[in-house]
């Protein structure tokens, strides 16, 4: 019995030492690779193609826009995501829009933040900034791919205040610090020899003061028609006219608002004179030999190869307003954007616009160019064409 009892320990202290001898092996030994899910039979292709994080960026740019996000700007660059997006992963073409805090701030974006190509300036941004000892270092690093549609400058005000000479002396608000309004009323005010108290709001808390009488007018500067001013509800609120002048030449336009842009700020068949302002689809200028460069270029080649898709219904209808050979002055056109005009040297260089509209500038000129231009605004405003 004893032998017995004693077989049976030795056997069961075999098994437990083989058991842990196991145990030890499966512990140290590498774990076992479970088996890989099979890519779809539809991107299998792609992924044998050796896609990798390069490729994904190769052909992807970015821009900064606005943030209206209903607004003109965010909307043309949708269009040109519409247009020129090309490829199942984006590897030849993408265009990515990003919201912008305000139009003097995507200057600084495109100097200085990483992974940031293009952006939308106002024409007027130089004269804000001639003073500025970067002045000639700004120049030379933001260049511009073509002049974009402008847009114009809406003052709305209380029901008791009939003309901006009336703002003397009162508070007006500016919109947002950075924003396009920001960067232009000062201007506009200054010229025309407005002695406002400007400071910066955003547009709801704006409009909001204006009502309780804290505030005696606002501020926008967005391509017509604009949403967020047409939900401006009336309720003794309108949109205050301004002149076109002498003093306004060198960087605006002429132009207008009727009943249509804002059924709820003008009484209909009403018109209320404004000015406008040019804007430009502004660039990093970098080295011609850099990847950078070559894939801003390939954005330049599909956008002004297709541009006239543009125009065609689906697509905003201020892409009718640009053409992509206008010049403005003061401002250097991107190489690749130049050279693929120069490529093409038949192509209007005018926008295609109605025999009736204004005359345009885009930019500043020389005092005899000046008085030229104005004369021909003052001869077209005689005429009626308004």
């Amino acid at each position: 019995m004893f032998r017995a009892g004693l077989l049976v320990s030795i056997v069961c202290g075999l098994i437990f030492h083989a058991d842990a001898l196991l145990c030890s092996a499966a512990a140290q030994a590498p774990p076992k690779a479970e088996p890989q899910a099979k890519a779809p039979r539809h991107l299998s292709a792609g992924l044998l193609r050796g896609q990798s994080k390069i490729d994904a960026n190769a052909g992807t740019v970015t821009i900064m826009t606005q943030r209206t996000l209903d607004g003109p700007i965010m909307r043309a660059v949708l269009d040109l995501s519409v247009l020129l997006d090309d490829g199942e992963r984006f590897e030849k073409m993408r265009i990515l829009p990003i919201v912008a805090r305000g139009k003097m701030q995507n200057l600084w974006d495109i100097l200085y933040l990483n992974g940031v190509d293009m952006g939308f300036l106002q024409t007027d941004t130089l004269e804000v900034l001639k003073d500025d000892p970067q002045i000639d270092y700004i120049k030379s690093r933001i260049h511009y791919i073509a002049v974009m549609f402008p847009e114009e400058i809406a003052v709305v005000a209380r029901s008791d205040i009939t003309s901006l000479k009336d703002l003397a002396g009162k508070k007006v608000s500016i919109n947002a610090r950075g924003t396009a309004a920001n960067v232009t009323a000062p201007i506009i005010f200054r010229r025309l020899g407005i002695d406002a108290q400007l400071e910066p709001e955003e547009s709801d808390t704006a409009i909001a003061r204006i009502r309780s009488g804290d505030l005696a007018a606002h501020v926008w500067l967005l391509g017509k028609p604009a949403g967020p001013i047409r939900r401006v509800k009336g309720d003794g609120l309108h949109i205050l006219p301004i002149p076109f002048t002498e003093a306004l030449l060198d960087y605006y336009l002429p132009s207008k608002f009727t009943s249509e842009d804002y059924p709820n700020l003008i009484p209909p068949g009403q018109v209320v004179e404004t000015v406008a302002i040019g804007q430009i689809l502004a660039v990093i200028n970098v080295p011609e030999n850099s990847e950078r460069y070559k894939k801003l270029a390939r954005f330049v080649e599909a956008f002004f190869t297709r541009f006239d898709e543009l125009r065609k219904p689906g697509f905003l209808p201020l892409w009718k307003d640009v053409n992509i050979a206008a010049e403005t002055r003061g401002w250097t056109r991107f190489k690749a954007a130049q050279d693929w005009l120069d490529r093409r040297p038949r192509l209007e260089t005018t926008a295609e616009h109605e025999p009736s509209e204004a005359p345009k500038v885009s930019g500043p000129g020389g005092e005899a160019e000046r008085q030229k231009l104005f004369r021909e605004f003052l001869k077209w405003q005689r005429s009626g064409n308004r």
